[in-house]
């Protein structure tokens, strides 16, 4: 691919990507200056569909939906944080280190990532969960703990193939320390397949997270997949809002996170290699 095309590929992934990010972003905003309180019940307004006041209608108790979506985007995006920092930032410079310094140290870090690995990630998590009581850092610590071991094998291959690249040989024979050579040539070339892996996890998070909370382990915060689960089910066939709008702005969000993750990827084919 040239990288005129490469480019044309980056703005229009990158469109894509703010657009769907923006309607998100709109969701949220609103709910925090709509002035409707998610917990606040109003029987009298119970299940309206969409109007001038409610723009995405009422629940069973009269809330508000479009406030509760936005606190469960919030819910949401705080763990997908918290797993980026933990299992792809963290787990990425892992994967690093250990594919270029080699030897004992990538032999050790690599059967830790086989064990984690060998343990199926949903029954970790509910494990965890069910251990912690249902505590959201338990729950947030466990998922980044699961996801984490991709991000370390993704990075350690890129380490890996670019351990004879001409710019390390190079920077190598001028003398330069390991960690300058990790920091300033490794890591900035690795982050198109990174980026890709670290979007798909997050998002993957997100509707694992949502999954949990539809199975009633949502460690008590209000989530999209709690929305989607519990009373929902029993009155979408009066107010089918209940389901179309929570599960619309999930799909959002994982969109958006991917397509920011392509965006990243595709940017970074179109930068020299350093």
């Amino acid at each position: 691919m040239s990288v005129f095309n490469a480019k044309n590929r980056s703005r229009g992934i990158g469109s894509a990507a703010f657009a769907a990010s923006l309607l998100v972003g709109l969701v949220v905003l609103y709910s925090m200056i709509s002035g409707h309180d998610p917990d606040t019940q109003r029987l009298e307004d119970r299940l309206m569909s969409v109007s001038g006041n409610h723009l995405m209608g009422t629940d069973q108790l009269g809330r508000d939906l479009l406030s509760r979506i936005g606190v469960g985007i919030r819910n949401s995006l705080t763990t997908a944080t918290i797993i980026f920092v933990v299992a792809c930032i963290g787990g990425g410079l892992v994967g690093v280190i250990s594919g270029y310094l080699g030897g004992k140290t990538d032999t050790l870090v690599q059967r830790v990532v086989d064990t984690v690995m060998a343990l199926p990630l949903l029954v970790l998590v509910l494990a965890v969960v069910a251990s912690t009581g249902g505590s959201f850092w338990g729950l947030a610590m466990a998922m980044s703990v699961a996801f984490m071991p991709l991000s370390v094998r993704v990075a350690r291959s890129s380490a890996l193939s670019l351990q004879t690249a001409e710019f390390v040989l190079m920077a190598r024979s001028g003398g330069a320390s390991r960690s300058r050579i990790v920091f300033k040539h490794i890591i900035p070339n690795t982050m198109g397949s990174w980026a890709i892996v670290a979007a798909s996890q997050v998002s993957a998070a997100i509707l694992i997270e949502s999954a949990l909370a539809f199975l009633g382990a949502s460690a008590g915060r209000l989530t999209l997949g709690g929305l989607l689960g519990g009373e929902a089910q029993t009155y979408m066939s009066v107010a089918p809002w209940l389901l179309i709008w929570p599960g619309v702005m999930l799909g959002l969000l994982a969109l958006a996170i991917n397509l920011s993750g392509e965006w990243l990827a595709a940017r970074s084919a179109t930068l020299p290699d350093t």
